[in-house]
């Protein structure tokens, strides 16, 4: 059910994030309160709404919101030959954490590819097995704030949707304004079989705004963000 991983002392295996206000992300207080609205809303210091999902024909899409959060979808494509997602195979093959872009993938996954015309857009998954999809919109993170990728809830059904999921700022956003979103990766457990379609709603996104901007966002050239422009 999962993979042997040799770590080792002094490794950086998890991230901190600290958060200094309760307001954050969309603010989806209905009140007819002027004061109160707008609060916590995902905006820049000029008022306008930047954009945060765009679409494969990296056409900018409307928002989905729920609590304030953003809905996402799973991508199942329908292109004959396509590949939907991977799939983790059984291997005595050991992760070493030190050997950065040491490792093939094909040791430890099996691509999942749709081929046909019958179930276009749909995709089942097998119970207790282990899955890297992705979800449908292309996400772009201002520079003024961070996001989260989170579950509605650690179970939806039975389907354990995502495990962990940062997106600095800049993510999904070059330094010279051509890149128009990245997609996301999920990790996906299902505890019963169960069929996923194709935009099916997998996830929240939750947006923080941050407290001051970041000199090298994410995607800097210097950086070598290896998720920057990622496709499904």
């Amino acid at each position: 059910r999962s993979f042997n991983v040799r770590i080792y002392r002094g490794l950086a295996l998890t991230q901190l994030m600290i958060l200094s206000s309760s307001k954050n992300g969309f603010d989806m207080n209905n009140d007819d309160n002027e004061e109160e609205k707008g609060k916590g809303e995902v905006s820049r210091s000029d008022g306008a709404m930047p954009p945060l999902l765009y679409g494969d024909d990296e056409k900018e899409i409307p928002l989905n919101l729920h609590n304030g959060m953003i809905i996402l979808g799973i991508r199942v494509p329908r292109t004959h030959g396509e590949i939907i997602g991977y799939e983790a195979i059984s291997t005595s093959d050991v992760v070493d954490l030190k050997r950065v872009s040491g490792h093939s993938h094909e040791d430890f996954f099996r691509p999942i590819s749709y081929y046909g015309s019958e179930n276009g857009g749909r995709l089942v998954l097998e119970k207790d097995r282990f899955y890297i999809l992705c979800i449908k919109e292309r996400v772009a993170v201002p520079k003024e704030f961070s996001a989260e990728m989170i579950p509605f809830s650690h179970n939806i059904g039975e389907l354990r949707a995502h495990y962990a999921g940062f997106f600095d700022p800049g993510f999904g956003i070059d330094e010279h304004g051509g890149l128009r979103g990245s997609n996301g990766v999920l990790e996906v457990r299902p505890h019963e079989t169960v069929t996923i379609y194709d935009g099916q709603p997998i996830c929240l996104m939750q947006f923080f705004r941050n407290r001051c901007v970041p000199e090298k966002p994410y995607g800097t050239t210097a950086l070598g963000s290896h998720y920057q422009g990622q496709t499904g």
